[in-house]
């Protein structure tokens, strides 16, 4: 008689124990892991890398003040990816509770065009190394 008590605290422990997060993976077209990629949540103010097989989990949110909080129930998140090299791409869910695994969100590599100029080159019309070109070096 006293196992039905017992197994009913049991039961409302485990389940007031049950891990909130939102878990994901990013990668290419082909499907190869982005290590490195930029993750962002709003609204929350969190902001991490994913790890070298693309994974990332978000389990808690930051206030105004930089305080980290637990994740909000029943709420809508947008997830934003991105890193250099890539397009970004962002996702938009809402979260109930638990644990919420995204499907894996592909980012396509930028494109880069070169083109060839019909002018010659003349070097002499650039600007000389002691002219502001927008850049700094040390020792300059």
């Amino acid at each position: 008689m006293r196992l039905a008590p017992m197994l009913s605290l049991l039961v409302l422990a485990v389940g007031c124990a049950r891990h909130h997060a939102i878990l994901g993976q990013v990668v290419d077209r082909n499907g190869k892991a982005i290590g490195r990629a930029n993750v962002a949540l709003t609204p929350g103010n969190v902001e991490l890398i994913t790890d070298d097989d693309g994974r990332f989990m978000i389990d808690y949110l930051r206030d105004a003040e930089g305080t980290r909080m637990k994740l909000g129930k029943r709420s809508e998140y947008t997830v934003e990816f991105f890193k250099v090299g890539y397009h970004p791409e962002k996702s938009t869910f809402y979260f109930k509770n638990g644990e919420l695994t995204l499907a894996p969100v592909s980012l396509t590599e930028d494109t880069v065009r070169v083109t060839a100029s019909d002018e010659p080159f003349d070097p002499g019309a650039s600007p000389d190394r002691g002219q502001d070109a927008g850049g700094s070096y040390e020792g300059e």
